[in-house]
Order: structure tokens, then C-alpha cells, then sequence
């Protein structure tokens, strides 16, 4: 009797995700209008706007970028088990993968990268310009020692796995820290603004940030599905194929 198969539509969840992401960012932009017309919201209003924000915590968009990253985390361990149980080398670094993601998702979920700003302020000194948001320093440290721990795995994958995958998690990082420091550095240019275009040019730094963070775990998402697709062996009794 034929084994069930896995089915992992890669090209029906990307666009899925892209879809969403492309709502999300929209959504926010309603929300920053309404802002700006709700100054003093009801409850009501309050809880739509907290729903509709692009970065809160127990909004829509979180809600969201923690379903992608536990798909992450997921498929990685998909291709792991499949891996292991062919016994192909190397096979326990998508376990690493998984728990990267997981980390991840718990730090969307429960900002605890918020703990270091503080601290790292006063270890540096640090009053104004890029790193104001000083939880970047730290981050950009974690984020090369995990780097330079997966670079002998990262070389051997398949050539489009390597690539969309290190495309994939600099657009993240590049929404997560890179565009953090964007925001650092024109905080006091956007303070001696008029209110309402200061308003609207901090939207857009926010929504861009928040864009390319789910737009890279979106992309690392498709990479990885795309790669059981065409590398991770039959294992287990199930095949893990796109459909």
C-alpha cells in the first residue's frame, strides 16, 4: 500500500504570504490615517488600531509573522528527519534551522530584544544617532557567531537553496536591524518636524521595516519548501513533494 504523501505547495504559499504581507502593509496605512483622525480614540477605536498595527505585539501582522516562522521551523524539520533517516551528512544543522526560527518567533512574540536597549545605552554611552535602539548591537553580534556556526552547512547546500536562503534572511535582518538604525538616525530630524508629516515619514520607516521582516521569513519559507521539493530524500514512509 502506498505511503501518503507530505504536499507542500510552494508556489500556492508564497503567493499566499505575499498576499497577506501586501494587506498587512495596507491595513497599517488605513491605521495611520486613522490615527491621525482618531486623536483621542474610544476603546473601540483603540483596540482597531492596535489590531491593525504593522508591529504590535498581539496585532494581526504578529499574528502572521509567527504563523510563517513556525512553517519555517516546521519544514526544517521535515527535511531534517527525511535527511537523517537517509543518512545524509550534515542533516542535523536543519534541526538548528528549526530552532532559530522558534527563538525567533518567540522574540516577535514577546519583544525580547526590547531588554537591551537599556542596558547597551549605558554600557556605550550612546544619547543619540543609529544605534540609539541600542538592542541592534547585541543582535548584529548573535547574528554573525550564528552565521559563522552554519557557514561550512551553508556552502554545501544546493547552489539556489544557498542563495535564496542568505537572500532570504539579509532582507530580514536588514528589515530588523538595518532599518531599526534608519529610524535612530532620523529621530531628531523627524522631531523638529510638523507633527503630521513627521507622523507619516515615521510610517513609513515603521512599514518598511516591518514589510521586509516578513517578506525575508516569507522568501526563506518558499526556499525551504522549494528544497524538499527537489532535494529531501523519500523518508519515513512519505514523500515530501510541491503540488
Amino acid at each position: 500500500m502506498a505511503a501518503a504523501a507530505i504536499e507542500l505547495p510552494a508556489r500556492r504559499v508564497l503567493v499566499a504570504c505575499l498576499i497577506g504581507v501586501g494587506l498587512l502593509v495596507s491595513a497599517h496605512a488605513v491605521r495611520s490615517a486613522l490615527v491621525l483622525a482618531w486623536p483621542e480614540p474610544t476603546l473601540l477605536q483603540g483596540e482597531l488600531l492596535r489590531i491593525l498595527s504593522i508591529g504590535a505585539e498581539s496585532g494581526l501582522a504578529t499574528w502572521f509573522t509567527l504563523l510563517m516562522m513556525l512553517s519555517t521551523a516546521l519544514v526544517a524539520v521535515l527535511i531534517g528527519v527525511a535527511e537523517r533517516a537517509a543518512g545524509a551528512p550534515r542533516s542535523g544543522y536543519w534541526f538548528g534551522v528549526a530552532a532559530v526560527m522558534l527563538l525567533a518567533s518567540l522574540d516577535e512574540q514577546i519583544q525580547l530584544h526590547e531588554m537591551w536597549v537599556e542596558p547597551f545605552r549605558a554600557l556605550l554611552s550612546i544619547t543619540t544617532g543609529p544605534f540609539l535602539l541600542a538592542w541592534v548591537i547585541p543582535a548584529l553580534i548573535v547574528a554573525a557567531l550564528v552565521a559563522l556556526i552554519f557557514v561550512p552547512w551553508v556552502v554545501r547546500l544546493p547552489a539556489r537553496t544557498r542563495l535564496w536562503a542568505i537572500a532570504a534572511v539579509a532582507l530580514w535582518i536588514a528589515g530588523a536591524a538595518g532599518m531599526e538604525m534608519v529610524d535612530s538616525a532620523t529621530f531628531e530630524w523627524r522631531q523638529a518636524m510638523d507633527p503630521v508629516r513627521a507622523h507619516w515619514v515615521s510610517a513609513i520607516i515603521y512599514t518598511t521595516e516591518e514589510a521586509m521582516e516578513m517578506l525575508g521569513v516569507a522568501v526563506l519559507l518558499h526556499t525551504l519548501l522549494v528544497h524538499a521539493r527537489e532535494h529531501a530524500p523519500a523518508a519515513l514512509g512519505a514523500r515530501i513533494r510541491i503540488v
